[in-house]
């Protein structure tokens, strides 16, 4: 009579090919799962900064009296005013994204000429270029990533 089943030796090949794979499996899934997290935190940090960028642009083009393109003359005042700054207007829509350790600045800078560089014409000196720097910390390396969105703004009204 033939039994069915394993032989010693199978059973120890079985054991000694599992002891080689799953080791090397849970590290490829572990530096997988850190790509995602990673990956992830690129994509917040994208839709944050274009969130950010899209409030500018709205209020640049805004015909309200304390936004437009005059606004971008005092960059702290357009920025940190209490209730009406940007920083406060965007509260609602930065704290989900601060809670996950991701944070924004804005910079703006001063009159440029369309090449964004100041002109000796003050006649070309109509645009001024604005920054949003999205920072957060890479869980896995521990290093602050930076993600820069930067655009040339003006005054389109006539």
């Amino acid at each position: 009579m033939r039994r069915r089943g394993f032989t010693l030796i199978e059973a120890i090949i079985a054991v000694v090919v599992l002891a080689l794979l799953v080791p090397t499996s849970v590290a490829m899934m572990a530096d997988a799962a850190s790509s995602r997290a990673q990956s992830l935190a690129i994509t917040r940090a994208t839709w944050l900064a274009a969130a950010v960028m899209e409030q500018i642009i709205a209020d640049v083009n805004s015909d309200e009296v304390t936004l437009g393109f005059g606004a971008l003359e005092s960059p702290e005042t357009y920025l940190e005013t209490p209730l009406t700054g940007l920083y406060a207007r965007m509260e609602p829509v930065a704290s989900f994204y601060e809670e996950l350790g991701i944070e924004y600045e804005v910079s703006i800078g001063e009159l440029v000429s369309a090449d964004g560089t100041v002109s000796g014409d003050a006649d070309e000196n109509v645009y001024r270029y604005v920054q949003v720097e999205v920072t957060w910390r890479d869980r896995r390396s521990g290093t602050e990533r930076v993600l820069p969105l930067g655009c040339l703004l003006t005054d389109l009204t006539p």
